[in-house]
């Protein structure tokens, strides 16, 4: 099987889902970092295209008019106070790498549908992290098709 569950000292990602509900300070996702900084001494870390995700969505608020410049703005800072706490991951020339080995393995329908999740996923394998999330189908899906070099993903689900 691709997934193994993380062992506590396993360097950790948190998914975008999980860092939105960070953003809105969910008491089950403040539980398990708090948890995972016992065991680790860190925070967990972030990708940036968790942060291409969370800006992209605010934008895109914008442009359809469902929320005003000033609120983006104040949403924009609650992610910059978060990524100034959170080490941001890149996706680099290896997480590259990865992702075009996985892209033409998935099907159509899959690269459309869940092409964030895999840059994601080939960042989290280029740096040597786990992947804390909530969205196992997805990330199944993903990891069904690593390349021998990664045998397998670490992850921890965090759910309410």
């Amino acid at each position: 099987m691709p997934i193994i569950e993380s062992l506590p000292e396993t360097p950790l990602v948190i998914d975008t889902d999980i860092f939105t509900h960070l953003k809105n300070k969910k008491e089950y996702v403040l539980k398990n970092i708090a948890i995972y900084q016992s065991n680790t001494k860190q925070y967990p870390a972030i990708t940036s295209i968790t942060v291409f995700e969370a800006i992209q969505g605010i934008e895109s608020e914008v442009a359809k008019h469902k929320i005003t410049p000033q609120e983006a703005i104040f949403r924009r800072q609650t992610i910059d106070v978060l990524t100034r706490e959170l080490q941001v991951l890149p996706f680099d020339q290896k997480a590259a790498e990865i992702t075009a080995y996985i892209f033409p393995r998935l099907s159509q329908s899959d690269r459309n549908k869940h092409w964030r999740d895999l840059f994601i996923i080939a960042t989290v394998f280029a740096h040597n992290y786990g992947l804390a999330s909530q969205n196992k189908k997805d990330i199944e899906l993903i990891s069904q098709h690593l390349p021998e070099s990664h045998k397998y993903l670490r992850i921890a689900l965090w759910r309410p």
